[in-house]
């Protein structure tokens, strides 16, 4: 699941998933990234990539953590009259950050069937020097 943390006056978007494997879903199985409405086929929530940006309909990860694993990272300001900053960041967050666990769940798997099918294709390349 992604995790929130709030330093200073800004909050961080953390996923579980590093940005370059959400730069791969999103090349390979752009609808792995969306949640859409079975019967109006209406889009309600997408995960995006190059800004940093979260509300209701959807993410944008515009960062990466400072760690070997390179997580996906939204970086956001609280504003100064805030009192309690969790109280804030729950309720302007909570429920994009519900709707980005559900993609994140379907992630790992639509990663493997994508690691299967490259190695297929790369499997029956032959390089002719």
């Amino acid at each position: 699941m992604a995790k929130i943390t709030i330093a200073g006056s800004s909050y961080v978007v953390t996923s579980k998933v590093s940005l370059s494997d959400w730069e791969l879903v999103r090349k390979h199985r752009p609808k792995a990234l969306k949640i859409v409405d079975e019967e109006s086929k209406e889009e309600l929530f997408a995960v995006g990539i190059g800004g940093n940006s979260i509300n209701e309909y959807g993410v944008s990860f515009g960062g990466v953590s400072n760690n070997e694993r390179k997580l996906a990272t939204i970086t956001m300001g609280i504003p100064t009259d805030v009192e309690d900053a969790a109280a804030y960041v729950a309720d302007r967050i909570g429920a994009a950050m519900i709707n980005l666990c559900r993609v994140e769940d379907g992630i790992a798997q639509t990663l493997v069937e994508i690691a299967a099918e490259r190695k297929q294709v790369t499997d029956n390349i032959t390089v002719v020097v």
